[in-house]
């Protein structure tokens, strides 16, 4: 059974459709590599073998769905074969890869062969190397550049317009106009098939000579010309060999081609000046640097000047970030023989920041323990050391529970370990202190200080200070944040007042300070004072922040308006009880006895009064009527007589009854006032505010009931 095979040659090619079973496979180009691909799910392998020119490469199996062919711009032409498994059915294809060469500065012409002319009447050419860009449009009726008709790049050769034979120039060549060539009515038809590759040529970088140059004599040495090539596109430069040319004072050395040129050392080299060239299809890139060689031999002495001044252990004291140098180092050579420095550390020797002999002016490390000039002839070594006493003081480093840390918050009674590390030469003294409480923790002479809390509490809430000092240096200190949260509570050491003397009234108001730990700080809505009543108290409350993040002050203003409001009270956040006050009366007790005493004194008074003024109005209207029956001026019946007795028996009771109980209720209301500013307790258990005033048994007069009765 057939099955199609499809092959796109994408950036340098064209598109392939071979007949097969299912088989449906695409390439890309990129980056000089052709990969094919296809897709089907029928077969776990396949084989495939391509022809490179004329080299024919074996049959490969391959597992995957892909193939690349790597390099492709090196042929002219590459064939690719599939076969399905079982199969002897060859589906081949051959890409002919079209490369046109030129240099920077050259013109050239670019052409190639469309399938068509678009039936939409315009052509596109598209250049990818960088980027993927239209160059110019070809229509019937002629052509556009970029949107103008005239370009000073290129110009378009072909005539008729709709020709499928496309032919165009392209002058003043640069680096950049190199890449893939190729048109269509849209981006994606470029890769349908023809198309060419422009190679643009330009002088290789300036090679640059590496080697080492100061070598003993009697031995041999190898000399680098290193140097890139510089054509586009860059995917084809990498495939590209260049050859090499050697010089000795301007003297060609003959057959000489490789990038590496061996030396046999000898004194007379001293003398020598070598360079190079580097070559790319004929084209010569500029001449290198020369360089010489420098023959070793006959180490004697060794001098440093100026001659470091030592401290009594022999060494030189500088502190961390100071400068030392320079320093040169001389040897009794002829000629001079191979001079080095080197710096050991803890990890070795390496080498130091020097030219030739000086040891070059450079900040010192802590980690440097020494500089050493070394001189070398063949089997002889001669050696002088600097050594380094190297003076620092580091920074404090802040451990919380073997955390590094610098603010951190800790659980109420948990574990908390403070570690301050500070490193330095000569040893420091560590000190670790709490910042806000000012208070020294511990003292230590050494690098490290510990200093363990077993059970952190809210009263461990602090700003710390670990600080290192050491003679010659500032001091080099750490500040940083413990936190322990922790719940309300009532702070025993705080100042606190438990019980408050206070007069009672409507404004009267006792101004209460509770000390608290919390943190963080409560709000104050969560508080609430209960009363003597057992009730909640509307009293005004703030919290004032205190001076460390724990502390605060719980201030209240509890009214007492009457003598109800003395008594116990109690501070409570959230329903857990804080603490309890007492609000006593500041009036003197012992009184009461006294004042009711003189209440029921006054009323007693007060009824006898009334009784002698009933009396006498009962005399004056019986003297009145005996005076009026006596003269004649009215007559009057006894059973007259008898009904206005009994009208004003009526008139007297009643009056007597309303004296009686008004008189009954001041006195009442007086005894009350003075034993309890007018407070009492109803027979419902109720608490009743009373007013103070009243109106007094002397104000109303006796002998208004008898004018009241008259008129």
């Amino acid at each position: 059974m057939p099955f199609l095979l499809a092959l796109h040659i994408i950036n340098c090619g064209l598109i392939f459709l071979v007949q097969g079973q299912n088989l449906y496979l695409s390439t890309k180009f990129m980056y000089g590599n052709v990969i094919f691909a296809w897709t089907t799910s029928n077969y776990s392998f396949y084989d495939v073998q391509l022809t490179r020119d004329t080299t024919k490469d074996p049959w490969t199996r391959v597992s995957d769905t892909q193939y690349t062919v790597r390099d492709a711009l090196l042929y002219d032409s590459i064939t690719i074969n599939v076969r399905t498994p079982g199969s002897v059915v060859d589906n081949k294809e051959t890409y002919n890869v079209v490369k046109i060469k030129t240099k920077v500065g050259d013109t050239v012409n670019l052409s190639w062969t469309a399938l068509f002319f678009p039936t939409a009447g315009q052509y596109n050419v598209f250049h990818t190397y960088k980027e993927n860009r239209t160059i110019f449009s070809v229509r019937s009726s002629g052509v556009r550049y970029g949107g103008n008709n005239q370009s000073t790049k290129y110009t378009y050769l072909t005539r008729p317009f709709t020709s499928t034979n496309i032919m165009f120039e392209i002058r003043d060549i640069t680096l950049d106009d190199a890449g893939y060539y190729n048109g269509g009515s849209w981006a994606g038809a470029a890769w349908s098939g023809g198309g060419v590759v422009l190679i643009v040529h330009n002088k290789p970088s300036r090679p640059r000579i590496t080697g080492d140059l100061d070598v003993e004599v009697n031995n041999t040495i190898p000399l680098t010309c290193s140097s890139q090539s510089t054509l586009a596109p860059d995917y084809y430069s990498r495939l590209v060999t260049l050859s090499y040319t050697w010089f000795v004072n301007e003297t060609k050395i003959d057959r000489e081609t490789r990038e590496n040129l061996r030396l046999y050392v000898t004194r007379n080299l001293k003398y020598n000046q070598y360079s190079c060239t580097a070559t790319e299809t004929d084209i010569e890139s500029d001449r290198s640097d020369t360089v010489h060689i420098n023959p070793l031999y006959g180490p004697d002495r060794i001098k440093i000047t100026p001659e470091p001044v030592l401290n009594v252990n022999g060494n030189l004291t500088v502190r961390e970030g100071e400068t030392i140098g320079p320093f040169v180092c001389t040897a009794d050579c002829n000629p001079p023989c191979n001079i080095s420095w080197k710096v050991k550390d803890p990890d070795g020797f390496s080498d130091a920041l020097s030219e030739m002999r000086t040891l070059m002016q450079q900040a010192v490390q802590r980690n440097m323990q020494l500089f050493r000039c070394i001189a070398h002839w063949k089997d002889k070594m001669f050696q002088k050391s600097i050594q380094l006493d190297v003076q620092y003081l580091d920074i404090s480093t802040i451990y919380i529970n073997d955390v590094s840390s610098s603010n951190v918050e800790v659980s109420e009674n948990a574990t908390l370990r403070i570690s301050c590390h500070v490193d330095g030469n000569p040893t420091p003294t560590l000190r670790l202190s709490r910042v806000q409480a000012d208070t020294e923790l511990d003292e230590r002479q050494g690098a490290w200080l510990n200093y363990t809390i077993d059970t952190a509490q809210c009263t461990d809430t602090d700003t710390y200070r670990c600080r290192g000092t050491s003679t010659g240096f500032n001091n080099r200190e750490k500040v940083f944040s413990i936190n322990v949260p922790c719940n309300t509570s009532f702070d025993s050491r705080g100042n606190f007042k438990s019980t408050y003397g206070s007069k009672s009234g409507l404004d009267t108001t006792v101004n209460v300070a509770v000390p608290i730990i919390a943190n963080p700080h409560p709000q104050a809505s969560d508080f609430t004072w209960i009363g003597p009543l057992h009730e909640p108290v509307s009293a005004r409350i703030t919290i004032c922040i205190g001076d460390v993040a724990y502390r605060h002050t719980i201030r209240s203003s509890l009214p007492v308006k009457d003598r109800i409001f003395f008594g116990s009270y109690t501070l409570s956040y959230k329903g857990e009880i804080i603490t309890e006050i007492t609000i006593n009366p500041e009036d003197d007790e012992t009184s009461r006895p006294y004042i009711v005493a003189i209440a029921l004194l006054s009323f007693l008074l007060g009824l006898t009064w009334l009784i002698v003024a009933l009396v006498v109005i009962y005399k004056r209207r019986y003297h009145s009527v005996h005076q009026n029956s006596k003269h004649g001026d009215e007559s009057i019946q006894p059973e007259e007589a008898l009904n206005m007795t009994q009208q004003y028996d009526d008139v007297h009771d009643m009056v007597a009854d309303q004296l009686e109980a008004q008189n009954m209720s001041q006195d009442y209301d007086d005894v009350q006032a003075t034993v309890a500013e007018g407070n009492y307790t109803n027979a419902n258990g109720d608490n009743t505010v009373v007013e103070d005033s009243y109106t007094e048994l002397g104000r109303r007069d006796p002998e208004t009931p008898y004018e009241e009765l008259k008129a």
